[in-house]
């Protein structure tokens, strides 16, 4: 079952990656091709980024009402709707439209994938598989921008943004054997839960809810996004213009990346989470200084993709890899989707203000201001996760669970529920 859970979750990962930079390829001809301003740019961000938010607070609901197998097919079929609406697209209006559509399709994945994951999967492969997720996304992300390298001089950016499309038929293909998880068939026959946000600020859970809305914030205000929907321009503020700098070199970048998250997926169940979140923030906050210091001192441009390879590798060992498992963990079977949710909102809010306004920010306070900005959150983020990160590594969901009754003051001699 832990194998096909994890081809699964392979398979979901290289479509919501390979769709997470399409876009970044695609842009370099569609600018052009319909006389886009850095705003109309960062439209084709935003409204995909505004799709994640409808789609995660949809989500939430469906993995509850419909269960989370059914809710991951709903999404493969309404991602290859958004496919369909982008790649015919006539003008810019019905560009953002399919880019809505489909984010809507990843945020009901963000919040689906972790949970089927999470219930699906032994105690032992939980974490592993977990990562393994994060591994194909990014792999998903350099397969992005090598596609795009490789269809640039055609012009073909239409087929650029079909192929995610083929990869969500793949991943429909590997879910329908699978079965809808025993925790959600168990969960049908009680009273459905009322004022689940009630639950989740009460007493009871209120410390977890908070700690897991403050570490979706950091993951989304420490840049993660910008680096990538806009490498190729943040290449191009550090000098690089041609095809091979502005797309196989970000895409080199997500490549290491994606090598650093199966670092953690093959270690993280040996060495725990609390140590692989702390030295992957340390390593995104060097990332950022290199930044600065290659846009305030004019250092040379294999600098600034150092620099960049250091943050997206300290991301996807630390926060990338394992900002999921601390969401679909720490809730009881009823409250997980709601609770994924709420760390979402805040997620994929301020993903939403990165996406619209990174290159605005870019262009009016240069390089090294930006990653000044940037290097500060990254800080408090290191701090946030040393004074309130918990360790889970070899809990069961239900021990993680009385770990947070604990820690919000309640008696783990009541049931988890």
């Amino acid at each position: 079952m832990n194998t096909r859970v994890g081809l699964f979750a392979v398979l979901m990962g290289l479509t919501c990656g390979y769709d997470a930079t399409a876009m970044a390829g695609a842009l370099l001809q569609v600018t052009d091709h319909f006389g886009l301003t850095t705003t109309g740019q960062g439209s084709l961000y935003s409204a995909t980024a505004a799709g994640w938010i409808a789609g995660a607070l949809l989500g939430s609901r469906l993995v509850t009402a419909i269960g989370r197998r059914t809710t991951l097919l709903v999404l493969i079929a309404l991602y290859l709707a958004g496919t369909g609406l982008a790649v015919t697209a006539g003008g810019l209006v019905w560009l953002d439209a399919g880019r809505f559509v489909q984010g809507t399709a990843i945020g009901m994945a963000i919040v689906a994938t972790p949970v089927f994951i999470a219930e699906s999967a032994s105690t032992r492969a939980r974490g592993r598989i977990a990562v393994l997720y994060q591994v194909a996304t990014s792999l998903g992300c350099a397969l992005g921008y090598f596609g795009g390298y490789v269809l640039a001089d055609s012009g073909q950016w239409r087929l650029m943004l079909a192929i995610p499309g083929a990869l969500a038929v793949a991943t429909a293909v590997r879910l329908l054997p699978l079965p809808e998880t025993d925790r959600w068939r168990n969960l049908r026959g009680e009273p459905r839960p009322t004022g689940v946000l009630r639950s989740l600020i009460g007493p009871r859970h209120r410390r977890l809810t908070l700690f897991v809305v403050a570490l979706g914030f950091f993951v989304q205000a420490t840049g993660i996004n910008a680096m990538v929907f806009f490498s190729p321009r943040i290449f191009q503020h550090m000098g690089f213009t041609d095809t091979f700098g502005l797309l196989v070199l970000p895409g080199l970048v997500q490549l290491a990346g994606a090598v650093a998250a199966l670092a953690c997926a093959l270690t993280v169940d040996r060495f725990g989470r609390r140590p692989a979140l702390l030295t992957g923030t340390a390593l995104m906050a060097l990332g950022h200084a290199l930044m600065v210091v290659v846009f305030a001192a004019d250092s040379p441009g294999v600098v600034g993709f150092a620099g960049l390879v250091v943050f997206v590798v300290g991301f996807n060992s630390g926060f990338g890899a394992l900002v999921w498992v601390f969401a679909a963990e720490g809730y009881p079977d009823r409250l997980r989707g709601a609770g994924a949710s709420a760390m979402l909102l805040t997620n994929l809010t301020t993903n939403l203000v990165v996406a619209q306004f990174f290159l605005d920010l870019l262009n009016a306070v240069g390089g090294a201001g930006t990653y000044l900005l940037l290097l500060g959150v990254t800080a408090l983020a290191w701090l946030f996760v040393f004074f309130l990160a918990p360790e889970t590594k070899g809990r069961s969901l239900d021990e993680v669970q009385a770990h947070w009754e604990v820690t919000a003051g309640r008696s783990v001699r009541r049931p988890v529920r």
